[in-house]
């Protein structure tokens, strides 16, 4: 039996993740991380089969604050102890009044929260709970494929991004003593939540450079993460998964 822990796991790519961990036929037990939407969290839960109900505990903290994710941390410890595996999916865009922001229009509060999210924050979870992760644990962090080829439209993001790379491979030598597997999974162009406002014109142009000709889909992510964390062999990796971005 694993204990696994789940950052943002109600929407989008989180989700999928969750139900990839409650389709196998182990026991595990799961803390699922939201920030914001009890209702949503609430609704998959009331879901649930009443096993895989015992298997999971939801835990409301925005992880953009810092000490959401310390009581947040301080919960995890108290309910697990030791740990397994953590998948550190959260991630945010530059946006104001639900819009994106561009680079020119940056202020430096929108750029403090990108990077404290998306880069900051995880690093400091790891922190606090190295000394509960097990021995040939899985950490596994959601960077992006702008984090590998710079998207200009999101700068911020793409830098954030970046950082979890550099992180990743960095951590492989702290955790050396423990033969913890530290990846991360990059993703492309992928249908959630984020892309609900999308105009078609903006889907059409991003398809073609795409050689599936097709945005992913966050089961398509969700399985590659599952596949990742259950094969010991793959260690300091950094996997893309975004159909062929770039060759078209």
């Amino acid at each position: 039996m694993k204990k696994i822990l789940l950052t943002s796991g109600t929407s989008g790519i989180g989700k999928a993740i969750l139900y990839h961990l409650l389709s196998d036929n182990d026991k595990n037990q799961i803390i699922v991380n939201y920030g914001h939407n009890s209702d949503t969290a609430n609704q998959i839960y009331n879901s649930l089969s009443e096993i895989n109900k015992k298997r999971v505990t939801f835990i409301k903290a925005d992880l953009s604050k810092y000490s959401e994710a310390k009581n947040f941390t301080d919960f995890v410890i108290k309910k697990f102890n030791n740990i397994d595996w953590i998948i550190l999916n959260t991630g945010i865009d530059a946006k104001k009044n639900g819009k994106r922001v561009v680079f020119g229009d940056y202020d430096i509060e929108t750029w403090e929260k990108v990077i404290r999210t998306n880069l900051s924050i995880p690093t400091f979870i790891i922190q606090d709970l190295q000394k509960n992760i097990n021995e040939n644990g899985k950490i596994l962090f959601m960077s992006s494929y702008a984090g590998i080829e710079p998207y200009s439209g999101s700068l911020v993001y793409s830098v954030s991004k970046a950082g979890i790379i550099n992180l990743t491979k960095s951590l492989l030598k702290f955790f050396d003593h423990k033969n913890i597997a530290i990846n991360a999974i990059a993703p492309g162009f992928i249908e959630t939540p984020w892309q609900k406002k999308r105009t078609k014109e903006s889907y059409d142009r991003i398809n073609k450079k795409i050689a599936c000709h097709r945005f992913g889909k966050s089961e398509e992510v969700a399985k590659l993460c599952i596949d990742t964390l259950n094969n010991d062999y793959i260690n300091g990796s950094i996997i893309e998964i975004h159909g062929g971005y770039g060759y078209f």
